[in-house]
């Protein structure tokens, strides 16, 4: 089992993100060969949109808050 495949697990809960310069939290909606796809709280200032697109290469850690 690799990454991926454990990760696919908990497609729907909710998760923070940790990458080399970010920290997200928000609810697993996607995986893929290159991707993980969150559910974000709009951001203050930010674009609009709910959806943050992280490449798996940047993921450094994963924790499920909720399963």
């Amino acid at each position: 089992m690799n990454f991926r495949d454990m990760i696919r697990g908990f497609l729907g809960s909710e998760v923070e993100v940790l990458t080399g310069n970010d920290y997200l939290d928000g609810t697993l909606i996607s995986i893929d060969e290159t991707t993980l796809v969150l559910q974000i709280p709009p951001i203050i200032y930010g674009p609009p949109g709910d959806v943050a697109v992280i490449p798996l290469s940047s993921v450094e850690l994963v924790r499920v808050l909720a399963a």
